[in-house]
């Protein structure tokens, strides 16, 4: 009962909404060649975005470097593939973001670290 609380609790934080993005293989009926195609996997998927800095330096450099990391709060029961595209709206912002590490797993949620997306690989 705590944790179906907690999970309620944790998902009105969830102002976003996530698609996610897969590439398939189709068959191009006029010549039968296979074609890689974009296939939606999840629609309207409620998440959140949540970004933070991380400032590291190197023996090599004397400036810091600055890093946003960028993790997706979303529910546990979703399989993410690697290589995914995601597609996040959130306030009123629509931004696309590919997985770039194994989702840490809770009771009640995931966190999933992203980094903008640029291109399949």
């Amino acid at each position: 009962m705590v944790k179906a609380k907690y999970q309620n609790a944790l998902k009105k934080l969830w102002d976003g909404l996530c698609d996610v993005f897969v590439l398939t293989a189709d068959t191009n009926k006029a010549n039968g060649r296979t074609v890689q195609k974009e296939t939606r996997m999840l629609h309207n998927e409620p998440c959140r975005i949540s970004y933070s800095s991380i400032a590291s330096t190197t023996s090599q450099n004397d400036a810091a470097e600055v890093r946003q990391v960028i993790k997706l709060f979303i529910s546990k029961n979703i399989d993410i593939p690697e290589g995914a595209k995601l597609v996040v709206t959130q306030e009123g912002r629509t931004e696309c973001y590919k997985r770039s590490g194994k989702p840490a797993v809770y009771s009640s949620h995931q966190e999933v670290i992203l980094e903008l997306f640029k291109e399949y690989a």
